[in-house]
C-alpha cells in the first residue's frame, strides 16, 4: 500500500471514530464527601461511595464550522522573460490576512510572505503598498514604520534581478486606525 492511500486510510478511520464518540453523550455525576471535596464522574457507582450524589445535565458541546482553507499559491504563467533559469515561484502574504484591522496602539505592521521555492540567481521579494514599492530583500517579511490612517493595498512579488515580476501574491487591503488629534 502507498504511504499516501495508508495516510487517507488513517485518516477515514480517525474521522469515523471522532464521529462516534463525539454522538455518544455520557452521565456526568457529581458528588460531595464528608469533608466538602467535590468529584466530577461517569460512574454512578463511584459517585455513590463518595456521599451525596446529583446527576448533571451536561450541555451539548459547542461547535464551531471549519474555516476555508488558504490555497496554496500558483506561480504566474510562463513569459518569455520567465523562461529562464529562475525557477517558478508562488508567493502569497500570510500574514496580515485580507480586511485586517490595525488598532491605535499598533504603531508598525510586518507583513510576512510564503514561497514555495527558495530564492535563486538573485531574485528578491519586493513589497508594495498602494501601488508603491516598500523595499526589497530575500528575507520573507518586511516591516512597514508607522503606517498612515486609511485603507491599504498590499502586495508582494518576486522580481528577477533587472526588476521583472516573476511571481505576484494576490492583494490584501489592510484599514489602519489612528487616534484622532481634532479638538485636543
Amino acid at each position: 500500500m502507498k504511504p499516501q492511500a495508508r495516510l487517507k486510510t488513517v485518516f477515514s478511520l480517525l474521522t469515523i471514530l471522532l464521529m462516534a464518540t463525539a454522538n455518544a453523550q455520557t452521565n456526568v455525576y457529581k458528588s460531595v464527601d464528608k469533608y466538602g471535596n467535590v468529584t466530577y464522574t461517569d460512574d454512578p457507582g463511584t459517585a455513590h461511595k463518595s456521599g451525596k450524589t446529583e446527576k448533571l445535565n451536561v450541555r451539548p458541546t459547542n461547535v464551531m464550522p471549519a474555516t476555508k482553507a488558504i490555497e496554496p499559491a500558483q506561480p504566474m504563467p510562463e513569459t518569455e522573460a520567465a523562461k529562464s533559469d529562475q525557477p517558478k515561484y508562488a508567493i502569497r502574504i500570510v500574514s496580515p490576512v485580507h480586511e485586517y484591522t490595525v488598532n491605535p496602539g499598533q504603531r508598525d505592521l510586518v507583513v510576512a510572505v510564503s514561497l514555495q521555492a527558495p530564492l535563486k540567481n538573485g531574485a528578491k521579494i519586493a513589497f508594495y503598498m498602494d501601488g508603491k514599492l516598500l523595499g526589497k530583500g530575500t528575507v520573507n517579511n518586511y516591516s512597514i514604520r508607522e503606517i498612515l490612517r486609511g485603507e491599504h493595498t498590499i502586495y508582494a512579488q518576486v522580481e528577477d534581478p533587472a526588476g521583472k515580476a516573476l511571481s505576484k501574491s494576490a492583494s490584501v487591503t489592510v484599514y489602519v486606525h489612528r487616534v484622532s488629534t481634532i479638538g485636543n
